[in-house]
């Protein structure tokens, strides 16, 4: 996959105050080159250098600005009842306001401006509503909205005069968050109004994503991770899709496999896959809702014979590599969002047979520091002294 033919420098007006965009006015070519620099270091650390694999260039992102999916944006009202709508500082819990926030997708950069004319105007909002989660799916016209408040009852919330004012909001829920953690979301989503959803086609694929599941921010980088992945793993009898989330990988390598195993440990996202399967009369896709520590023994029982990887960024847990290593698979594609992480279970990997045929980064978030990666590792079957080419 080639660079985007023009190479645009993207500068955005809350550069200084905000910094989660830390590589914007740097040419998009170093932006790749730098990540692929700092996933190399990581390995190195880990495996050594004489052990580390060759990092590939970076697989970049179809589109440079204008392509994050999901905003978590924080309110902030001050002594004159003016309120901000952006994000954290960083290093501090300072609000910047940011209407012109260059990575969102255009149509939920307007839903957000939207917003933000609705909390400076006559409306009445609780002041203990402290976030919007605001996303969309492959349709950015189709968004949802949670409100997360910062309460143990639910108070009165504008919901029509939101809808009204969003012609984007598909659907509205609400968030009963009183931890004022670092996490916006935490426990259930309760719907307000219109489609409890948004819709993400993978794969020629409909996959169901409800508001607290994770998914990827960047759509259109999915295809090409995906297509690498099918080249890789090729085909089998099982694959074994852990941490699957909604069901996003599984779901798109299904017609490479006779079954696919897909085992996730967060219950709403697990739910999500099962109506996705469901819904597309998918009659070859199993979704095991554990979390993965207490799959192991189905995971030895099955005997896949390849396996997707795709943890949080603090990376498998050891019991889930132990199992890994000892089952019969021979293929192994390894989606992290740790550089550091992922170079630790590499090792673990590494000492257990596997080899990485091919390791890049995958720009998924053009603009910041984060580093997703995609790693393809092959061992040789039972008897083999040598990974086959």
């Amino acid at each position: 996959m080639k660079a985007p033919a023009s190479d645009p420098i993207v500068d955005c007006p809350h550069r200084a105050a905000c910094g989660a965009c830390s590589l914007l006015g740097r040419p998009y070519p170093e932006q790749l080159e730098a990540k692929r620099r700092r996933l190399a270091a990581a390995l190195a650390g880990a495996l050594g250098r004489r052990r580390a694999p060759e990092v590939l260039p970076t697989v970049p992102s179809p589109q440079v600005e204008g392509y994050r999916s999901r905003a978590k944006l924080t309110i902030s009202t001050d002594r004159e009842g003016r309120s901000a709508l952006g994000y954290f500082e960083r290093g501090s819990r300072v609000v910047v306001d940011a209407p012109d926030c260059r990575v969102l997708v255009p149509e939920l950069l307007d839903t957000a401006r939207r917003l933000r004319r609705l909390l400076n105007s006559r409306v009445r909002f609780p002041f203990s509503l402290r976030h919007l989660d605001l996303r969309c799916g492959s349709d950015p016209s189709a968004q949802h909205l949670t409100l997360v408040v910062r309460d143990d009852t639910l108070p009165a919330l504008p919901v029509e005069a939101i809808a009204e004012a969003c012609p984007r909001v598909a659907g509205i829920g609400v968030n009963l968050n009183t931890s004022g953690g670092a996490q916006v979301v935490k426990g259930r989503i309760e719907p307000l109004l219109g489609a409890r959803e948004v819709v993400v086609e993978v794969a020629g694929f409909a996959l169901r994503v409800s508001p607290g599941s994770f998914f990827q921010v960047n759509l259109p980088l999915l295809p090409a991770i995906h297509e690498r992945m099918v080249a890789f793993l090729g085909r089998g009898e099982l694959l074994a899709d852990l941490y699957a989330g909604v069901g996003t990988h599984g779901l798109a390598l299904r017609r490479s496999f006779r079954r696919v195993l897909c085992v996730e440990g967060v219950r709403g996202a697990a739910a999500d896959a099962k109506a996705s399967i469901r819904a597309g009369r998918v009659d070859n896709v199993e979704v095991l809702a554990s979390p993965l520590r207490r799959a192991l023994g189905r995971l030895r029982s099955e005997r896949p014979d390849a396996v997707v990887l795709n943890p949080s960024a603090a990376g498998a847990e050891p019991p889930v590599l132990e199992a890994i290593v000892g089952s019969p698979a021979t293929s192994l594609a390894y989606l992290s969002c740790d550089p550091g992480t992922l170079a630790r279970d590499l090792a673990v990997l590494v000492a257990g047979g596997f080899a990485p045929v091919e390791v890049r980064a995958v720009d998924m978030m053009p603009q910041t520091a984060q580093i997703e990666a995609l790693a393809l590792l092959r061992r040789p079957p039972p008897g083999r002294a040598t990974v086959p080419p």
